[in-house]
């Protein structure tokens, strides 16, 4: 990356595992493409109730050349929605694949303008 990756963390303390997750996790993302620009992910606690426990947002950005892929995911309702390093794990999978879908329609552009 060519910048340091970014966290903020909006209603909740700074969490030095949860950084350390995602510090991970977007190591992977670096793997998959090697010009990632940026990388800014934000981890906010959207509500807390009596029934379900803490509601968290979990949203990443990631600059790549010329674009912004933004993937973003709100916990559910599921077993793992008081979990932020499931929502973590579930949002950082959303990104791949939109790098993944990115790289390769990059590839086809390529591909194709070479002809």
């Amino acid at each position: 990356m060519q910048t340091p990756i970014q966290l903020t963390f909006r209603g909740m303390p700074h969490s030095n595992a949860l950084a350390a997750h995602a510090d991970r996790r977007a190591a992977k993302l670096q793997r998959l493409f090697a010009h990632i620009v940026s990388c800014h992910v934000v981890f906010e606690l959207v509500g807390h109730g009596h029934r379900h426990g803490d509601r968290y947002r979990i949203s990443i950005h990631v600059g790549v050349p010329g674009h912004e892929l933004v993937a973003g995911r709100p916990s559910s309702s599921g077993e793992d929605a008081d979990n932020p390093y499931a929502t973590t794990d579930h949002a950082f999978d959303e990104a791949e694949r939109q790098l993944e879908d990115w790289v390769k329609r990059r590839r086809a552009v390529r591909h194709v303008d070479a002809r």
